[in-house]
C-alpha cells in the first residue's frame, strides 16, 4: 500500500477517529485522570504538542502515546514557561494522518478540561507535525477555548523527506508520515481548508539555517505558507535546525517571548516586507 493510498483511505473515517492519546500536566504535575477536577495554579495554560517520533526499530510503539524528551519537567522550554504558565503536554499514537489527530477525543477533552478550570488564556505550542495539529485544532474547534497558537517548524505544505521509500518507514506510521507529502498537503487544504479564527493569536516560528531554504527537514515557505500570509499571520525567524528547535536557547527564548506577549496580525505591507526578508520573494 502506498503512503498516498493509506492517507486518503482515512478521509472517510475522520468523523469517527478514536486515537490513543495522553494529556497530562507537566508543571505542575497532573495525572491525566485528575484533569477533570484540576484547580489551576496560574491564570494561563500552555499545551506542548510534539511532532513525529519515528519508530523504525520498535514499530509497535507508534500505536501508543510516547512523550518527547522536551515535554519533560527538566526540559529548557518547560522550565522557562513554568514561570508564567501551567504547562501541559499531549502525546498521541502516530498511526493515522496528522490532520485526524485534532479530531480525536483525547486532545479535545484535554483542552475542554483546561477551559473548565477557568484559564484566561490557553495556548498550543506545536513542533513540526504538532504545529499542523495545533492549527487544525483551532480551525476545527474554534470555540474550544484556545486563544493562541505557536507553530514551530511546521510542515504546512509538507516535507520532501516524506518521500522516503516505503521500506524505510515503519508500516504503522505510513499514514502519519505519508500525510506530510507535499501533494497530499495540497489535497488536504483543498478538501478541508479553512481560515484560522480571527480571535486566535497565531504565530509561525520559522527555523532556517544559513544558505539553506529551511531547517534541513522543512522548507521555510512550508513553515510560513502563502495561505497564512494572506491571513496576516506573522512569522518569527530563528537560526536553528529542525531537531534542536524545542531545546536550543534561541528558539526556546523566541517561543517564550511570543507566548508572553500579544500576537497581532500583520497588514499586507508588513507581510510583504517579512516575506522578502525571510523567503526572498
Amino acid at each position: 500500500m502506498t503512503a498516498a493510498v493509506a492517507v486518503l483511505g482515512y478521509l472517510s473515517l475522520a468523523p469517527c477517529v478514536e486515537l490513543p492519546t495522553l494529556f497530562w500536566g507537566i508543571a505542575p504535575k497532573v495525572e491525566a485522570d485528575d484533569l477533570p477536577k484540576w484547580k489551576r495554579a496560574k491564570d494561563k495554560a500552555v499545551v506542548l504538542v510534539h511532532g513525529l517520533l519515528a519508530r523504525p526499530l520498535h514499530p509497535d510503539r507508534a500505536a501508543k502515546p510516547d512523550p518527547h524528551k522536551w515535554q519533560k519537567p527538566d526540559g529548557a522550554l518547560v522550565k522557562l514557561l513554568a514561570e508564567d504558565f501551567d504547562v501541559f503536554g499531549v502525546s498521541y499514537a502516530q498511526t493515522v494522518p496528522m490532520d485526524l489527530v485534532p479530531l480525536s477525543k483525547g486532545l479535545r477533552d484535554g483542552v475542554a478540561a483546561l477551559k473548565a478550570a477557568g484559564y484566561k488564556e490557553i495556548a498550543l505550542v506545536g513542533h513540526s507535525a504538532g504545529g499542523v495539529i495545533a492549527r487544525r485544532f483551532v480551525e476545527c474547534h474554534p470555540d474550544a477555548g484556545v486563544t493562541k497558537v505557536v507553530a514551530v517548524a511546521a510542515p504546512f505544505h509538507g516535507s520532501l523527506w516524506a518521500h522516503l521509500p516505503g521500506f524505510v518507514i515503519p508500516k504503522p506510521q505510513v499514514p502519519f508520515i505519508g500525510s506530510m507529502l507535499p501533494g497530499l498537503r495540497k489535497e488536504w487544504r483543498e478538501r478541508c481548508g479553512c481560515d484560522v479564527p480571527k480571535d486566535v493569536q497565531f504565530c509561525c516560528v520559522v527555523c532556517k539555517l544559513p544558505r539553506l531554504a529551511g531547517d534541513t527537514m522543512v522548507a521555510a515557505d512550508s513553515q510560513w505558507p502563502e495561505e497564512l500570509q494572506k491571513q496576516g499571520v506573522p512569522a518569527v525567524a530563528v537560526r536553528c535546525n529542525h531537531f534542536d528547535a524545542m531545546t536550543g536557547d534561541k528558539c526556546v527564548s523566541a517561543i517564550a517571548e511570543i507566548l508572553k506577549g500579544k500576537v497581532v496580525r500583520w497588514d499586507a505591507d508588513q507581510t510583504a516586507q517579512a516575506r522578502k526578508a525571510l523567503l526572498g520573494k
